[in-house]
């Protein structure tokens, strides 16, 4: 039985654990707006406060949980001190406390000192990796995501403290809550997707130079990523003046490249039920994307194809993949859960209510709040399913056999997938083992 020590240690190795129940929490708090103003139970509305803390709270809390506890892995560098748990999830919750109380310019400056922390943190780790432990080419992202979301957080403060021009305020909203979601999505979503579905292509490994074609591949699609990021950065742009609609088929244009680059979009080799949410959730991102500038009078309802049916779905497949093979529960994942059923079915009723709302202006809000019950009956069943889950600490041992049991199955799947290509590349049966040995390398990164 560990001591609480032993557990509270854990916790900043895993810090999931904390970020994952936070974020529904914050979920909750965003959706449950409509749903008590629905009920008459608030006399006021706010859709920038709903916005905000979806953004801002909900899903930046599981970008948290993700992140701080894959990148230390990755990196095979230290996890996450307690100081930096502390830090995180108390700048979440003043975000939360500033905005319920109408101070706009406190919580977004708190959301901008956890892009920072979190670039600190990357950084710190990234920074003592090792020379021939290269991040994946997608993680360029990441980056790109904490500029775009401070660039859009100092460009609302400064619109709405009257510091610079109003159309701040129409470029720093959108460039924080889609710009900095969508960048993090396309990064670890891109790299992630791929491999777990069993759709991974890779590259000739740098330590396969022959010819001299890994590094160039490697440093070409670095640019390529490079330059989708500067574009959808400069789409943001386009909201100044007036444009918005060819900043959202720009957007639209580079999400679907990007998904397209990585090969996220194909369909799933394994027939893991939350691959198959997962995979879903990348075209709901995809269609969204489209629907936004082709139905442009609704673009509210279009985003939210992509928050709902994207970002929500995806959160909660990724989300108990993580928290499954954590708790040595891995082989769980091999049969369709009751829990994803009723997630799935649930988000789905929300997102076509969401849609439909406003051709029913008599009961919008009842609606709405409608939408907001099914997003929160989807969320606390998950909730429930995991709770217990984070909580349990499985042995080394365990992990690390999940760890290897998923790196043998994506191995399989890749080695399948890119016959061709290594047969090409090698330009002989006798490299063949060489290039195999590079693909177990490469099968570790997940």
């Amino acid at each position: 039985m560990p001591s609480f020590k032993d557990r509270f240690h854990l916790f900043c190795e895993d810090p999931y654990r904390l970020f994952f129940p936070l974020a529904i929490v914050m979920g909750m708090v965003g959706v449950g707006h409509w749903l008590f103003f629905a009920l008459g139970w608030t006399s006021s509305y706010s859709g920038f406060f709903h916005s905000s803390i979806q953004m801002q709270a909900y899903m930046a809390s599981f970008v948290v949980g993700f992140l701080l506890t894959s990148l230390p892995r990755f990196a095979s560098l230290p996890h996450a001190t307690a100081g930096e748990l502390f830090t995180f999830a108390l700048l979440i919750i003043l975000e939360w406390f500033f905005a319920r109380h109408g101070w706009w310019s406190l919580s977004e400056s708190c959301f901008l000192g956890l892009l920072m922390t979190l670039g600190f943190f990357a950084f710190r780790r990234f920074s003592k990796r090792r020379l021939t432990n290269l991040p994946p080419v997608e993680f360029v992202w990441i980056p790109i995501a904490l500029l775009q979301g401070a660039i859009g957080v100092i460009c609302l403060i400064l619109g709405r403290r009257g510091w610079g021009p109003l159309f701040l305020l129409k470029v720093g909203k959108p460039m924080l809550d889609q710009g900095f979601l969508m960048s993090i999505v396309l990064g670890v979503g891109g790299f992630l997707a791929p491999r777990v579905m069993g759709n991974f292509r890779p590259m000739v490994n740098a330590q396969e130079m022959f010819l001299g074609q890994g590094k160039k591949m490697r440093h070409r699609n670095i640019r390529l990523h490079l330059f989708l990021g500067f574009c959808m950065f400069s789409s943001f742009w386009f909201e100044a003046i007036s444009l918005s609609r060819v900043a959202y088929l720009s957007r639209a244009v580079i999400v679907t490249s990007s998904f397209f680059l990585s090969r996220s979009w194909k369909f799933p080799k394994a027939k893991d039920f939350f691959l198959w949410l997962l995979w879903i959730s990348i075209w709901m991102v995809i269609l969204g994307s489209w629907a936004i500038p082709l139905f442009y009078r609704y673009r509210v309802e279009m985003l939210h194809i992509v928050f709902i049916g994207g970002f929500s779905l995806m959160t909660f497949s990724v989300g108990t993949m993580v928290v499954l093979g954590h708790a040595g529960e891995s082989q769980r994942l091999k049969k369709p859960l009751p829990v994803l059923w009723g997630v799935a079915i649930a988000l789905a009723m929300a997102l076509v209510l969401r849609v439909v709302a406003p051709f029913y202006p008599k009961f919008y809000f009842q609606i709405l709040g409608l939408a907001s019950f099914c997003w929160i009956s989807a969320a606390l069943s998950w909730f429930g399913f995991i709770l217990l889950r984070v909580f349990r600490f499985v042995s080394v041992h365990t992990f690390e056999k999940f760890h290897e049991e998923a790196k043998q199955e994506s191995l399989e799947h890749t080695e399948k997938s890119s016959f061709h290509t290594v047969k090409y590349a090698s330009h002989g049966a006798e490299r063949l083992p060489r290039i195999q040995s590079s693909l177990g390398g490469l099968a570790q990164e997940i």
